[in-house]
């Protein structure tokens, strides 16, 4: 079945989804290839931002949960399109701001997370924020003062799932990251969360 241009299987697996991912990405990845000679790295390193990564984060909330063997067929092709910039992971990081894609959707999954606290979320998304962390019996463990409960799960693939993946981020934030929630802070949260992310 596809809904709006996701292909859901019975299991939620999001395996032949991200097939499809894989082989769009794959087959702009060899344009992008063949018109490297005629581009300078900063060129290239854009067209990939735009005309193939983005392909690879389309809706990407959504399937996050997806085994780390089907994640990993996104990160070849990442490593792919970084020789043909000419850059290693570090370089790319440095000069064209381009990260490693699970650390994007971790950003991305937490920064809706800081949406959902605020006026600028839908209803329906805003209803499944979760309580407030409260605490129980004394542990070794100390959570800062936004913490939220962390829904109960059973299975990994939902441990791996945008809510449960957000809360598990948001809750080892410290204060001075997550900062004065408001409806305009948005953009500096999603900037303070990406730096220290990176900094850990």
């Amino acid at each position: 079945m596809e809904v709006l241009g996701l292909s859901i299987d019975s299991k939620l697996t999001w395996t032949s989804h991200l097939s499809n991912i894989c082989r769009r990405a794959g087959q702009r990845l060899g344009a992008l290839r063949k018109l490297a000679n005629k581009l300078d790295a900063k060129g290239r390193a854009n067209i990939y931002k735009t005309q193939v990564r983005s392909i690879m984060e389309y809706s990407c909330l959504a399937w996050m949960n997806a085994s780390p063997t089907t994640l990993r067929q996104l990160d070849l092709i990442q490593k792919k399109a970084l020789k043909i910039i000419g850059v290693d992971e570090d370089l790319a990081l440095q000069q064209y701001a381009i990260s490693k894609l699970g650390h994007r959707r971790t950003v991305a999954a937490t920064t809706v997370l800081y949406k959902m606290h605020t006026s600028n979320c839908p209803v329906d998304l805003k209803a499944l924020l979760p309580q407030a962390h409260t605490v129980g019996r004394i542990t070794w463990r100390v959570l800062p003062s936004h913490a939220l409960k962390v829904p109960k799960s059973k299975t990994n693939c939902l441990d791996r799932s945008f809510l449960h993946s957000a809360i598990t981020t948001w809750n080892s934030l410290p204060p001075a990251v997550v900062g004065d929630i408001t409806s305009t802070g948005v953009h500096a949260f999603k900037k303070r969360l990406n730096k220290y992310l990176l900094s850990i």
